[in-house]
């Protein structure tokens, strides 16, 4: 779960790669459009030549291509607006839902996709602390995943993403707008949120003990 177009190749994109590779089902829902970041002509939003909904259009093509060169079984989009860097935050902007309601629409694709481990960003981003306590609220209030992690700079769950970097590259280049295809460390670090299957740390599998796992069974 991302709150931006993008977030899922620069973040989560090498084990996203990794586990698609191996037959996982894997499922990606981004919950902003995306158009209060700068247009693909270089525009700010604001200035002459930044039109929201025209950015909001670009990065969800941009989004489908990468998710396509991830290897993506599902991608799911909530819709919501950008809240933006800094200032004042725009009419409908992620971070000004309330909880509850953005948890209640993730609770229910949980419950239709029913996957073992969900995986999203950590910044100091106001959508994407917004999305980390919507992601916490919807896997407790269903129960479903085993897991919950998020990305971190170290971690004690180390995922070896060399075998895949090529993969992330590309899906890094469709986000073309947002250059974000600089160089990257080929190991992808995350911290273990929530745990119900006490396997022990440190982990190079986000779903080590998790029992009957495999690749015909939805991973996020």
């Amino acid at each position: 779960m991302h709150a931006h177009p993008g977030d899922e190749s620069t973040a989560t994109g090498g084990v996203l790669a990794h586990y698609a590779r191996q037959g996982a089902r894997t499922v990606v829902v981004t919950c902003t459009n995306g158009e209060f970041d700068d247009a693909p002509n270089g525009a700010v939003p604001g200035e002459v030549g930044h039109h929201p909904k025209a950015v909001a259009a670009h990065r969800r093509a941009e989004l489908q291509a990468a998710c396509d060169a991830l290897g993506i079984s599902d991608l799911e989009l909530l819709g919501y607006h950008d809240s933006g860097l800094s200032g004042e935050v725009p009419e409908g902007g992620l971070c000004t839902i309330p909880v509850e309601t953005a948890a209640g629409r993730l609770a229910a694709l949980i419950e239709h996709y029913r996957p073992q481990v969900v995986v999203t960003h950590y910044s100091s981003h106001r959508d994407h602390m917004h999305v980390i306590r919507v992601a916490k609220l919807a896997v407790h209030r269903t129960g479903i995943p085993a897991k919950l992690y998020l990305t971190a700079k170290e971690g004690s769950t180390t995922i070896d993403i060399s075998e895949v970097a090529d993969v992330k590259r590309k899906a890094l280049r469709c986000h073309a707008s947002q250059q974000v295809h600089g160089a990257f460390a080929v190991q992808e670090h995350y911290f273990r949120a929530l745990d119900t299957t006490d396997a022990p740390l440190p982990e190079t599998d986000l779903f080590a003990g998790i029992t009957g796992h495999g690749p015909d069974l939805p991973r996020w």
